[in-house]
């Protein structure tokens, strides 16, 4: 019978084929697992817009499936699109059997999608009609056999940075009100809409005013992800307070034995105090109990990356635009690179 493939939107999956996704994902997948997962895209379906799937069949099994969202724009009616809540997301990678992911922009194209522009992918196999654009790094600590916990060995591997943030963590201690961690916020409303106030005030100091962060839309996206969790998938809110008030939190994607380290923020009337970087030692402390084995800073330069991460890898964006189609649907947002340069 040959390779079948459909487009669906995400609430027209089954069971059948939402089970089947979950093992498609190539070990080298980094965080595209937790951006790719169908409890993400289940909340980008109902807050962002609807999340189409292409999904691959052979003979009865499924051998691909691959969710996407319809680029905005003059691509969108050209039938372009884009990973899940792109703006966002920090990961991308095509979960098919290897068999099958050589044909893979054949079988999107028979799906209706022209073209696919698609960002922080690992660069992993060649696949056919991929155009590889900017190439960043991300980076990682991962956990080695015979260690403690991932706080215990960034001790021998970056000792500056942890005798600082030690001692950053007894001068918070030596407040009027000692600081309190929590890995689940006690207070998730509300700590969440304070996490989302901060950054956007951290967006407006750095000159980020147009960050998706300030649609409406994508913070419901956020207060969806983090008040739903299932079994192998949850978006943690972690919290450090003095006394009542919040001084640091981090929003993160939980899976698989991987914490991707997502929304970082502080407050900064403690900014002396390091209080991001307490809330990152706290997390690593009780990394061997959460059965965290890999954090993913994601890519960017920041000193703390630097300091705690043990590897970095390669990713980077990426163009699929098979034929005159894929060409023509390409062609608004090469126009719109070419007018920013």
């Amino acid at each position: 019978m040959g390779l079948q493939v459909s487009r669906k939107r995400f609430d027209q999956l089954g069971e059948r084929e939402l089970t089947a996704w979950l093992g498609l994902f190539p070990a080298d997948a980094l965080s595209a697992s937790l951006f790719m997962h169908p409890e993400f895209c289940r909340a980008a379906h109902q807050t962002l817009s609807p999340v189409e799937v292409v999904v691959m069949e052979d003979g009865g099994c499924l051998v691909g499936v691959v969710p996407l969202h319809r680029a905005t724009g003059w691509r969108g009616l050209l039938r372009g699109y884009t990973q899940v809540a792109q703006d966002v997301s920090d990961g991308f990678c095509f979960p098919a059997e290897d068999a099958y992911l050589e044909g893979v922009a054949d079988a999107l194209a028979r799906a209706g999608v022209w073209s696919g522009f698609f960002t922080h992918v690992g660069m992993g196999r060649p696949i056919r009609h991929c155009e590889v654009g900017v190439v960043t790094k991300t980076y990682l600590i991962r956990h080695q056999p015979g260690e403690q916990d991932l706080w215990s060995a960034l001790k021998e591997r970056s000792r500056r940075f942890w005798s600082d943030t030690e001692r950053c963590a007894r001068r918070l201690n030596e407040l009027p009100d000692a600081y309190q961690f929590h890995w689940k916020s006690p207070n998730l409303a509300r700590d969440l809409e304070t996490l989302i106030r901060l950054k956007l005030d951290q967006y407006a100091r750095t000159g980020k005013e147009g960050a998706a962060l300030y649609q409406a839309s994508l913070q419901s996206f956020l207060k969806v992800l983090a008040s739903s969790a299932t079994e192998g998938f949850s978006a943690p809110l972690s919290v450090l307070y003095c006394g009542d008030k919040l001084i640091a939190a981090h929003l993160g994607l939980l899976g698989g034995g991987r914490l991707h380290y997502w929304f970082p923020v502080y407050e900064p009337g403690h900014a002396k105090y390091s209080p991001g970087k307490v809330l990152l030692a706290e997390i690593m402390k009780r990394s061997e109990s959460l059965g965290i084995q890999v954090i993913d800073f994601g890519e960017g330069h920041a000193d703390y990356k630097d300091a705690a991460a043990c590897e970095t890898r390669e990713v980077a964006k990426i163009a699929m635009a098979p034929g005159v189609r894929g060409a023509l649907s390409m062609l608004p947002l090469r126009w719109a690179w070419r007018m920013a340069r």
